[in-house]
């Protein structure tokens, strides 16, 4: 199932014994750019297909080890669901019980966090995480603070999130709508937005105000989840020290903490909501198979040698691309920097 993994393996064991350790590497590495005309067209070559293929590699493992994931995910929603079915022949209309079976399998979907080389590859919602479809947003809530409140005096309020510290003011007798805006161009260099539909409601002062919902990225729900250090002038936000306010996360029904399993009526909404998952897993499990394919065949046309636009600037360009997101970029670096490689050592690499 993991082939890929093993072979990626095997080419990285193999450059070990070609390139020097990183400790052993000359002070001053020489500049590529200006020695390109004494490394020939042909080591290029070589060195562009084995970045290639070894990027390639990882990515075919990576998405072997979400697939395996993903087949496991699969399993336990369908016995979670069979399970919800019995669970809804059993259970009266006003237990309040919640099926300690279901609560067992619910907990073994939010253990597994598969992850390749140290990156999750699953979101909180059982999403596949890939570079074009990062992992699903986390919404929020700030737990007994309303920032967009109309107020008749100016405030400036200070937000400490990791160390960086932001000041905004919020002005004096704006809706809340107008708030919401002025309020969610100032957080977004934050990586924090807040909900469209917040922003176009447009209550009047003095009507009820709707709680604002939050979102960001994972990075950094990781510094905001157990709280924000705010300080504020008295309208919002008490005066004084900062004071940690609270976060209330926001659970969206593909996350399998939102699904509920103590009364009749909940049992029936999380059967809906299992069976929608099922149906979201199925089909990313089609795409992955379709992804590992395509590269497959890139790899193939890559060692069959079909690549033949090896200008010496493009391929130094292009070779130091893939090089970025390598885990092998250093011995890459530490061959050219040698020069002491010939075709066969790296076309061994490749085989």
């Amino acid at each position: 199932m993991l082939n890929g993994v093993t072979d990626s393996l095997n080419v990285q064991h193999r450059s070990q014994t070609v390139s020097a350790p990183i400790s052993e590497l000359p002070q001053s590495l020489p500049n590529v750019q200006a020695k390109m005309s004494s490394i020939p067209t042909h080591r290029l070559e070589s060195y562009v297909r084995w970045a290639k293929v070894t990027q390639g590699q990882h990515k075919i493992s990576a998405s072997q080890v979400a697939e395996h994931s993903l087949k496991h995910v699969i399993k336990l929603l369908k016995k979670l669901k069979k399970q919800v079915q019995i669970s809804l022949k059993n259970t009266s209309p006003i237990q309040t019980e919640p099926d300690q079976t279901c609560l067992r399998l619910q907990q073994m979907l939010l253990n597994l966090k598969p992850q390749y080389q140290g990156k999750t590859l699953i979101d909180h919602q059982l999403n596949v995480i890939t570079p074009t479809r990062p992992a699903s947003p986390r919404q929020f809530t700030l737990k007994s603070v309303e920032l967009t409140k109309p107020k008749a005096r100016d405030e400036r309020i200070s937000l400490q999130i990791g160390g960086a510290i932001t000041n905004i003011t919020l002005p004096a007798n704006y809706s809340q709508a107008r708030l919401a805006s002025h309020l969610a161009a100032n957080l977004k260099p934050l990586g924090i937005q807040l909900q469209a539909q917040q922003i176009a409601n447009n209550p009047a002062i003095g009507s009820p105000i709707t709680p604002s919902l939050f979102n960001t990225h994972e990075k950094q729900w990781q510094l905001i989840k157990d709280g924000i250090f705010m300080t504020g002038q008295g309208q919002r936000l008490p005066a004084g020290e900062p004071r940690l306010i609270k976060v209330i996360e926001e659970l969206n029904w593909q996350d399998p903490r939102e699904w509920q399993f103590n009364s009749h009526s909940n049992l029936k909404q999380s059967m809906a909501k299992i069976s929608k998952s099922l149906s979201k897993i199925e089909q990313q499990l089609q795409e992955l198979g379709e992804v590992q394919q395509k590269i497959r065949l890139q790899l193939k046309q890559i060692n069959n040698g079909k690549q033949q636009d090896f200008d010496v600037q493009n391929t130094l360009q292009r070779l130091n691309t893939l090089m970025q997101p390598s885990p092998f970029s250093a011995h890459v670096r530490s061959l050219m920097a040698q020069a002491n490689v010939n075709r066969n050592q790296v076309s061994s690499l490749l085989g």
